[in-house]
């Protein structure tokens, strides 16, 4: 786990030491890069899987391939035999040494045969190839510029933004859709000219004097589907029983490190499964940790009594208003979008955990992949919604990509046809779960050196999801979702699972559900109606909180000079000294 960065450059020498200093959250044990000019690759790294062999760049001599590496490899152990049987020679258990090669065998197809979360670059002698994961669980940006002399890659776009020799503009496109569908689209972000590379794709960077940049492929069988597929006809008890065999052997695969793997505990089902089977797999339970307001708020009361019944140690983070406003700036630097919803919590969360472990797992992919959420129980709100919010963004003057149109005329003729849940649910498999959770919860974690692995996204357990009928994953229309995931608990762990089994959702926002409330009413008094009918951005958003964030985030992201509290920007937005804000 780590940054990778890398640099073709005929400008100057290449370089990306600043990139991975940018980035040294991601990976502190060390950084390197290898120069061959004009290219330069290197990463920061996080030990987590053999921190004697594992050093990167990486390098095969004799193919002249070398390879920088984030993520974890889940069928790293089948490769690895494959390679040994041709011949191949592995000098430790790194699933670096894996990739390197697999591609110094395969060559591109190599692509092909991975499974896990992964962003890689390869340095071939003749091309640099990027590619991504299936469900963009670790991320990979780059940005080219106008004269093609100059090519970057980071982890991170906010690493790439500031070592341009000109800082990058904020994409109002990108605010536009943001606006619209919650989250950005198609690769594109908030930084005009970078660009994040799509899940489930590579692309190749050539160089002949000039830097040319191919098209993005889709990496064979990895390709994620924004549409629903005919589902198998399959019984329930069939499903229930190759959903068994697949969650089993995802967490088992998840949990391969050097070190030791502890759970975060929503109070959930989600969670609380993973922390079971870790517990069954492992012969004893697993830390856990978990985040509220206080210790009486009902995911803290009942992550205490999941953990209780396992025999586990538990740590419990209470986090302050004080608190969760003063964490509101770093987050929405560290996350790249002017997204809140629990990050806050979830930001000192991985904060805690970061103090005494590196390794963690998380129930995120869970509610996209088996409907998990309350929209799929009236899946008209969540279009009337989006539709609400493009009238507002064209009202403002802004217009969004076409893709965010083609989204919603897709949900639109699902309505028509009476498919919406389920196209609902095949939408938010898509961009919403990559750039909306995924992202957030790789980069809030890694900013505290933390590596949060994501079962429920395994690549097995999610094609065979894929294949299986809504109605037998979700369950009957009305019904909580994820009935797949219920039965399972039900089934395996009997009594110990029947009050996660039968407990509300309630999803990770509704920890900080009370901050959340206490903070849109401040900005509700703080900021009057004319200071948001005022202001260039303010009617791009629905609630005046949002528009609090946006200013927030742009100041972090975009303005320079020193950053800036939530309550002094608060008060620069309403006009007002700050200890006014005080007694609101």
């Amino acid at each position: 786990m780590c940054a990778i960065a890398g640099c073709i450059s005929f400008a100057d020498a290449p370089d990306c030491r600043e990139l991975l200093a940018a980035m040294r959250h991601r990976g502190p044990d060390e950084a390197r890069q290898w120069v061959d000019c004009p290219v330069a690759i290197g990463a920061a790294r996080l030990a987590i899987v053999d921190a004697e062999h594992g050093a990167q760049p990486m390098r095969d001599p004799e193919s002249g391939t070398a390879v920088v590496f984030n993520g974890e490899i889940t069928n790293a152990a089948e490769l690895r035999e494959e390679l040994s049987r041709r011949g191949h020679r592995f000098r430790g258990r790194c699933d670096t040494e894996v990739v390197l090669a697999a591609f110094a065998a395969w060559g591109e197809a190599a692509a092909d045969r991975l499974t896990g979360m992964f962003a890689i670059a390869v340095r071939f002698p003749d091309r640099l190839l990027l590619l991504r994961d299936r469900h963009g669980i670790k991320p990979l940006a780059f940005h080219c510029d106008a004269r093609a002399d100059r090519f970057l890659f980071a982890s991170e776009a906010k690493a790439i933004a500031v070592v341009l020799p000109q800082a990058p503009n904020l994409d109002l496109t990108t605010l536009a859709d943001f606006a619209v569908l919650g989250t950005p689209i198609d690769g594109a972000t908030f930084f005009e000219t970078i660009t994040e590379l799509n899940p489930g794709h590579m692309m190749a960077v050539t160089w002949q004097g000039r830097v040319r940049v191919g098209p993005q492929r889709a990496i064979a069988g990895a390709a994620r589907s924004t549409t629903t597929t005919p589902a198998a006809k399959v019984s329930e008890a069939q499903a229930d029983e190759r959903f068994e065999t697949a969650l089993l052997a995802a967490v088992r695969r998840h949990c391969a490190a050097d070190t030791e793997i502890v759970v975060s505990l929503s109070g959930g089902l989600d969670s609380a499964v993973l922390a079971l089977v870790v517990a069954e797999q492992a012969g004893r339970p697993p830390r856990t940790f978990t985040v509220a307001e206080d210790c009486h708020h009902p995911d803290a009361v009942a992550a205490a009594r999941i953990a209780r019944s396992l025999g586990a140690e538990h740590d419990f983070l209470a986090v302050s208003f004080e608190a969760f406003l003063a964490a509101i700036p770093a987050t929405l630097r560290a996350v790249e979008q002017p997204d809140l919803a629990a990050g806050p919590l979830f930001a000192m969360l991985c904060r805690r955990i970061g103090h005494t472990a590196r390794c963690c797992l998380n129930g995120e992919g869970a509610d996209e992949l088996m409907g998990g959420y309350a929209a799929y129980r009236t899946p008209e709100r969540s279009l009337a919604t989006m539709e609400a919010a493009l009238r507002r963004v064209r009202r403002a003057g802004l217009t969004p990509r076409d893709g965010v149109l083609t989204r919603i005329e897709a949900l639109r003729a699902a309505d028509s046809s009476g498919g919406l849940r389920d196209a609902l649910l095949a939408h938010d498999r898509a961009d919403p779960l990559e750039r909306g959770h995924l992202q957030p919860v790789d980069r809030l974690s890694m900013a505290a050196s933390v590596e949060m692995r994501v079962p429920y996204l395994d690549d097995d357990l999610g094609q065979l999801l894929e294949t299986l009928p809504p109605s037998v994953i979700v369950g009957p229309p009305g019904a909580s979702g994820k009935a797949i995931l219920r039965r399972f608990a039900a089934r395996r762990y009997g009594e110990r699972a029947r009050a996660i089994v039968t407990r509300p959702k309630l999803m990770m926002p509704e920890a900080a559900r009370g901050h959340l409330t206490r903070f849109r009413g401040l900005c509700e008094r703080a900021i009057s109606d004319r200071v948001l009918q005022s202001s260039e951005f303010g009617g791009f958003f629905g609630a005046k909180s949002d528009f609090v964030l946006f200013e927030m985030f742009r100041r972090q992201v975009f303005a320079k000079g020193e950053p800036s509290g939530i309550r002094e920007v608060m008060a620069e937005i309403a006009g007002r000294p700050e200890a006014a804000l005080a007694a609101l």
